[in-house]
């Protein structure tokens, strides 16, 4: 679903309350009624999909507090970007308050809850996310290596140079260019304008005591709704690339085809010497090798200052996805990668993934460890005799370390993962545990639970857009998500067994 037909349902939604409204005479202004109706459909809608998936959004907070830490720091203003960590670590509470904040701001909306300080609220919400496409979107005039504040320093835009990808207006319901997000937000900024300065414009519905009752189950609803897509369950609805029944090596393959025929459209230069930036478009029919040999290399010449800052390429026919980007590695010294193995089992496996290990301090250590080398000698004293003799004595450091482990998570391991992944090799059926860390600290993890099964490495972003736990278990085979459960939802072997796996 597009955008502009989302537009157009709460357009008609919108229409149709107002009229309701108009024809039992609750309003006061019918252009204000509408956009009442009209914004409070659009953040009932929006807020709902978000809390589908409440950890999708922390996700992305975190990913906006990373970026800014690192532009404010950049810009001299390090207590201002020392304060977005400690925001990142409550990101997931933070997205639930946004959530239900949406949520409730719709229902009071429609239903003319206390309208003046609705209006104010529609108001601030609508700043904050029209500063976090905006600066999503500027991001895209910013070339690498130059801090946001830099504004001199600006040139043409390029999409590959947006620091945060999406806003996540929709939650991954509907990917919108940043662009698109930003001129959403502006436009939404009108309506919020608007209801501040008319407010006394705005419809009551119903009696006081009604209306009160309808806000406080609108936060109840909502925050239990958050809830059970996070905490006591993955979420009832998945719009992620990993959801059940994608084949994921075919999926892979279609998405790196894709990418093999994306084409560069555009070069953008930039003169060393006068600062000038310039965007040359490639002529259709025309690659980026000859166009640069016949213009780029005769006009806009080294010697002149002129470089190639960035290169615009075409969208590819399938959208990418992290499932492009599925690459798991072994632990072990070598760190061989095991993608092949994993995604090629024609038998029924378990991912457990972990995105990461939750532990507090680590401190490397090493032991040495005495190696006595030993000679066979043969001695012959009227018969043979096979005599040892100490050669000599080696020394050998072995790396270590101690890691300060959340207790809880590893008894969950002990208690819950370990039982399980046994009755699942008694089947057999192979287990395998994909986290993201340091290989001595997931090793050092394997020991201290005592896991008789092999532990991988991966990315971070790549294990938390597979799956909303940690750890959450994925059931495949030949490559194909079976399904998934949330660790808390995690049945015996045998359901899972008599029930999927047939």
């Amino acid at each position: 679903m597009q955008l502009t037909t989302l537009i157009i349902y709460f357009a008609l939604s919108g229409a149709l309350l107002s009229g309701l409204i108009y024809y039992l005479r609750w309003h006061r202004q019918i252009a204000m009624t509408f956009f009442q109706c009209f914004c409070g459909v659009w953040f009932v809608f929006s807020g709902l999909v978000k809390a589908i998936d409440p950890i999708g959004t922390a996700y992305k907070l975190e990913q906006y507090f990373a970026e800014f830490e690192g532009t404010f720091a950049g810009a001299g203003w390090k207590q201002l970007g020392a304060l977005f960590p400690l925001m990142s670590k409550y990101s997931i509470w933070l997205a639930v308050f946004t959530i239900i904040l949406e949520i409730l701001l719709g229902f009071m909306l429609l239903f003319g809850i206390r309208n003046r300080l609705t209006a104010w609220l529609f108001f601030g919400l609508m700043l904050f996310f029209t500063a976090l496409t905006g600066f999503t979107y500027l991001t895209g005039y910013v070339p690498s290596g130059i801090n946001f504040f830099e504004f001199s320093k600006w040139g043409p835009y390029v999409k590959t140079n947006m620091r945060v990808t999406d806003c996540g207006c929709f939650g991954d319901f509907i990917i919108l260019e940043p662009k698109i997000s930003f001129f959403k937000d502006l436009f939404l900024m009108l309506p919020a304008l608007f209801f501040v300065i008319r407010s006394s414009w705005m419809h009551r519905l119903f009696t006081r005591r009604f209306r009160f009752t309808a806000g406080t189950l609108a936060i109840l609803l909502s925050l239990i709704f958050c809830f059970r897509n996070f905490y006591w369950d993955l979420p009832m609805v998945d719009f992620r690339p990993f959801k059940v029944g994608t084949n994921l090596p075919e999926r892979k393959r279609l998405e790196e085809e894709a990418a093999a025929k994306v084409k560069i459209t555009a070069v953008v230069m930039e003169n060393e010497k006068t600062g000038e930036k310039k965007k040359l478009v490639i002529p259709e029919g025309q690659d980026y090798a000859k166009f640069y040999v016949d213009v780029i290399f005769k006009e806009y010449t080294k010697e002149d200052g002129w470089k190639v800052q960035d290169l615009i390429k075409s969208e590819p026919e399938v959208r990418h996805t992290k499932v492009s980007e599925f690459q798991v590695y072994d632990t072990t010294e070598s760190e061989s990668d095991v993608t092949e193995s994993l995604l090629s089992d024609p038998e029924y496996s378990f991912m457990i993934i972990a995105y990461k290990l939750p532990h507090g301090k680590v401190t490397e250590k090493s032991l040495m460890r005495y190696d006595t080398l030993h000679i066979i000698d043969t001695m012959r004293n009227g018969k043979n005799v096979t005599v040892v003799k100490k050669d000599s004595v080696q020394q050998k450091e072995i790396p270590f370390v101690e890691v300060d482990w959340d207790k809880d998570y590893l008894e969950l391991y002990k208690s819950k993962v370990n039982p399980f992944a046994a009755a699942a090799a008694k089947n057999g059926n192979k287990v395998a545990v994909i986290t993201h860390d340091q290989p001595i600290v997931i090793r050092q993890f394997a020991k201290t639970i005592g896991a008789e099964y092999p532990l991988y490495q991966a990315d971070d972003i790549l294990l938390k857009t597979m799956i909303r736990s940690n750890p959450g278990v994925m059931l495949m085979k030949n490559g194909t998500v079976v399904n998934m459960w949330h660790i808390k939802r995690l049945p015996d072997f045998e359901e899972i067994k008599n029930n999927f796996m047939k």
